[in-house]
């Protein structure tokens, strides 16, 4: 197949152009010209220019050519312009895979593929973005937070630890979160295999449903060489410095299973969890 990735140059869609093409996937990736004329996206056997700002150059990129469109950039954050471009990805008549997140469906602890978005403020209108693909019989996948690869959340979390001498989570009113994880390439393995053979419906990218916050910080802080504890950043303390929408998120509580989505597509992730991954893995 060859397949349109958005947002090729990113975390997961990075890992995505890498998995694509050991399955033997034709890539086309659209992206911003290099300054200095360089191809970006390496491994893509064409790119296409535009910007995910501008609906008709993601219409234009849409070629004959392209069997599937991955959506794996980051929403530009402007309601109306990341509306038009999911339409016109609903659209277009391919199949469209849209990249989103366990954080649309809010404080929930037991989380599923049917649960109702409730969207925290942060992602307040991706259940609608969700809909518009979903309506053109399109797929979303919903990551856990996404760890690997030495980035990411974890990396923050590890470069507090390093600051502050010993690990730190942000609470909510004194609440101990869980959060669910997945590994950014067991997440690639599970969107190509929704490429390949999945249906108009959500799929979970979750390889654990629920771990405590305070056992994250804690091997975040072993990573970092510190103090091994876990000390409580109180959300309104953490808005300051993160922002209000983020550190909101950080204190959000999950636990989301990704069961149906492993019966459906035969999904096994087998990677290193993310306490393993950030005391002897990429993060260590």
């Amino acid at each position: 197949m060859k397949v349109l990735v958005l947002g090729a140059t990113g975390y997961v869609g990075g890992a995505l152009v890498e998995r694509l093409a050991s399955q033997g996937h034709e890539i086309a990736a659209l992206v911003r010209r290099s300054a200095d004329g360089a191809k970006r996206v390496p491994k893509a056997v064409d790119e296409r220019y535009g910007d995910l700002a501008d609906a008709s150059t993601l219409q234009a990129a849409i070629t004959p050519d392209v069997d599937a469109v991955v959506h794996a950039a980051q929403l530009t954050g402007e309601q109306g312009t990341d509306l038009a471009t999911i339409s016109a990805l609903a659209g277009s008549g391919k199949k469209v895979v849209y990249v989103s997140g366990v954080w649309v469906l809010g404080e929930t602890d037991d989380g599923h593929e049917d649960s109702p978005a409730r969207p925290i403020s942060l992602v307040a209108y991706r259940d609608k973005v969700e809909r518009l693909v979903l309506d053109g019989g399109g797929s979303v996948v919903r990551p856990g937070v996404v760890h690997g690869g030495g980035a990411g959340i974890p990396a923050m979390l590890r470069g507090q630890a390093a600051q502050r001498g010993t690990g730190v989570y942000v609470t909510a009113g004194g609440v101990v979160p869980t959060w669910t994880f997945v590994h950014v390439e067991d997440l690639a393995e599970l969107i190509v295999t929704v490429v390949e053979k999945g249906g108009a419906g959500v799929y979970h990218g979750v390889s654990e449903e629920a771990v405590p916050v305070t056992a994250v910080a804690e091997a975040a802080a072993r990573s970092a060489g510190v103090r091994v504890a876990a000390e409580p950043w109180p959300v309104e303390e953490a808005a300051g410095q993160l922002g209000a929408g983020f550190a909101q998120a950080l204190a959000l509580s999950q636990r989301v299973s990704a069961a149906r989505t492993r019966e459906a597509l035969g999904w096994r992730p087998s990677r290193a969890g993310i306490l393993a991954d950030l005391t002897e893995g990429s993060y260590a």
